[in-house]
């Protein structure tokens, strides 16, 4: 038996997915960012495929959003007296996702003005974050991330000085590439289930001495530390329940470890690394 399918029929199939698409919504913002004062940026951001990076203008801040706006509200304002970005990217509908096929509908590019001052903060609940800071004036910088990947890369020195860097997440993976290039003093990161990985080498010399703690409750902690800087570390380690795997490159005095040539430099990294419940895996890159 043949059944045949009438014109009217199949745009009633098809029209569903019609609705889907127009539901895809795209909206970009750009604005102009003074020299006289810091540029501060505020995000708040749901859930979504995130990505930062340098823009190649030296005033200039531009916002891309793809979403589906019967799942998502977006607030954007940008204060020119005080330089000041604020965006909240918050999802009302969790389970009714639209997507095209990866698992999120929702895409953040955020493009950062190369010759301004930046402090930013970004919080996000469920996300994939792609950072790349590399070449910019990060002053401040500081990530939450409820779940999810997170990539943060400094791939070129940082023009300014980081007092304090923060980097958490609850769950997924952290993957830090060249923090030595962030120029920071202070950086906490912290995992609590998942694994962290991060990479110490950079691309300049050392002008400060820094002190970097780094915590992981459950799962694999991967630390590249560079081989001719001058270091010391702690572990904290939970009974048996941690493996650790340090290179014979250091030496051990009390409860720290010391690369050869830390007596005699001017200037020291001081780690304090606490891998919880899972291994820890130190290697000389």
């Amino acid at each position: 038996m043949k059944y045949k399918i009438s014109g009217l029929w199949i745009l009633y199939l098809l029209l569903p997915s019609c609705l889907i698409a127009d539901d895809i919504v795209r909206k970009e913002y750009s604005f102009d960012v003074s020299r006289r004062k810091p540029l501060r940026i505020r995000l708040e951001i749901d859930a979504g495929k995130i990505e930062i990076e340098p823009s190649r203008d030296a005033r200039k801040i531009s916002l891309n959003f793809r979403f589906d706006d019967d799942r998502h509200e977006l607030s954007v304002d940008f204060d020119e007296d005080d330089n000041y970005l604020r965006v909240y990217f918050d999802v009302d509908k969790w389970f009714m996702d639209h997507d095209d096929g990866d698992g999120l509908s929702a895409r953040i590019i955020v493009k950062l003005p190369t010759e301004v001052p930046i402090l930013i903060e970004c919080k996000t609940k469920a996300s994939q974050c792609d950072i790349e800071l590399g070449g910019l004036k990060i002053r401040e910088f500081e990530l939450h991330v409820l779940a999810g990947e997170t990539s943060v890369a400094f791939s070129r020195p940082n023009r300014d000085k980081i007092e304090e860097l923060e980097i958490d997440i609850k769950l997924g993976e952290i993957r830090i590439e060249k923090l030595g290039n962030a120029n920071f003093k202070y950086a906490n990161i912290n995992g609590v289930v998942g694994s962290l990985i991060v990479d110490l080498t950079s691309d300049m010399d050392i002008m400060n001495d820094r002190e970097i703690d780094i915590d992981l409750n459950i799962g694999e902690t991967r630390l590249y530390l560079p081989e001719n800087e001058a270091i010391r570390f702690s572990v904290s380690k939970f009974l048996f329940f941690s493996s650790l795997d340090i290179p014979s490159d250091f030496y051990k005095r009390g409860k720290y470890y010391y690369s050869d040539n830390y007596d005699n430099s001017k200037y020291k990294t001081k780690l304090s690394i606490s891998p919880g419940i899972g291994t820890l895996d130190i290697r000389i890159r």
